[in-house]
């Protein structure tokens, strides 16, 4: 995002697709979780469409350089109850999915083309100049989509880390891995070296990975080429 500081509007845009993916990610989490019966969601806020309650600072200073991030972590009460745990930890990264989708479907239609098939995480970091409309659905569309694809990896603070731990076997080594990454807060700066850091080539690895396996579906959806 800040490298369209010269483009206001993008940067405007790229700043409401991410706040709007956290709110929508946070607020689905909480919801889901406080119809399961756990009251902590709604007793801390986590329920109202506030960003306040969802943003997680490391999570934002990713979404400002690499173009998308992470939300404030949500972990299920009661581990035991796996159906519910998978419900509440993938709720919110498909319903942005879902949502970042139909917005490139509505970009499609208005447009009456697509996009090159590659380089959308560029797009996250620069904004694209053109028709109002039209840059409203593609830079808030890929924000979404971005946004809950990496909610997926097995990495914790992401939701896919903690569904990873909540369903592995509660070994002793895998309670050791989990203490390192989540309690020692060392799954955070892994994850952000893998989305600062370039490592041999213009953008940092995982960005790089994202954009690779969420571009041909992106290209599917707008048409692209």
């Amino acid at each position: 995002m800040l490298y369209s500081l010269g483009d206001p509007l993008s940067l405007l845009l790229l700043v409401a697709g991410f706040l709007l993916a956290v709110i929508v990610q946070g607020t689905t989490q909480a919801v889901v979780a406080s119809r399961s019966g756990d009251r902590r969601p709604q007793a801390d806020g986590r329920t109202a469409p506030d960003p306040r309650r969802h943003l997680d600072p490391f999570g934002a200073v990713s979404g400002l350089i690499a173009g998308t991030g992470w939300a404030k972590p949500f972990e299920p009460l009661d581990r035991r109850r796996k159906g519910t745990v998978v419900a509440v930890l993938v709720s919110g990264p498909l319903v942005n999915i879902a949502m970042g989708l139909g917005l490139l479907v509505a970009f499609r239609a208005a447009a009456g083309g697509g996009l090159p098939s590659r380089g959308y995480m560029t797009r996250l970091q620069y904004g694209v100049t053109g028709d109002l409309q039209l840059r409203v659905l593609l830079l808030v569309g890929l924000s979404l989509l971005f946004f809950g694809v990496l909610s997926l990896v097995p990495l914790p603070p992401l939701p896919g880390g903690h569904l990873l731990f909540a369903l592995a076997p509660r070994t002793l080594g895998w309670q050791k891995a989990e203490h390192q990454l989540v309690e020692r807060n060392i799954g955070v700066a892994v994850l952000l070296a893998l989305m600062l850091i370039p490592l041999g080539g213009p953008q940092a690895l995982l960005p790089t990975l994202l954009d690779a396996a969420v571009g041909p579906l992106v290209s599917l959806v707008t048409g692209g080429r």
